[in-house]
């Protein structure tokens, strides 16, 4: 019995901390879409269920969506 409860109390406090940090994905994933110009309830959605390793897609979407709209070979003047 002891066994089990503190492998819950283990479970628990991995998935508390997963919850916690999503939600701070999820604040950061937001202001990203705003300042990058990209959809943002697919990027909230993806940062909730993901956590960091949306923040990699974000990026990697990001920069496939710039060389896709201005072409590979042009200079990029992004401040």
């Amino acid at each position: 019995m002891v066994k089990i409860r503190g492998l819950f109390l283990q479970n628990l406090g991995i998935a508390l901390i997963f919850v916690l940090l999503s939600a701070v994905f999820i604040a950061i994933m937001y202001l990203e879409a705003i300042k990058k110009g990209m959809p943002v309830k697919r990027w909230l959605l993806l940062a909730g269920l993901l956590g960091p390793v949306a923040w990699c897609l974000f990026n990697l979407h990001y920069r496939r969506a710039l060389l896709r709209s201005v072409g590979i070979n042009p200079c990029i003047w992004r401040p």
